[in-house]
């Protein structure tokens, strides 16, 4: 049976102060190699931390101010939901 895929969404719409992980960034966007540079890679852990634009972001272990349009590439999911469907997958 396939395993039901974890609920994502665009990093720009998610809740200030949720932890989520980078499911995958656009490449065909004109801003994924420069997020990639910064960190924005899949698996790595962001959060929304304030501001409406530029938004301070944190992403691993630094911050970063970020464009609100630039993280419409990035698609993430709560890390709770991505840490749930790992355990699944290891089983």
């Amino acid at each position: 049976m396939p395993m039901p895929k974890a609920r994502t969404l665009r990093l720009d719409h998610s809740p200030r102060r949720q932890c989520h992980r980078v499911v995958s960034v656009d490449d065909s966007s004109e801003w994924a190699a420069q997020l990639r540079r910064i960190g924005f890679h899949e698996g790595a852990e962001v959060e929304v931390l304030c501001g409406r634009d530029p938004v301070m972001v944190r992403c691993q272990n630094g911050q970063v101010a970020v464009r609100r349009c630039m993280l419409g590439c990035v698609e993430v999911c709560a890390m709770q939901e991505a840490q749930h469907h790992a355990l699944k997958a290891d089983r």
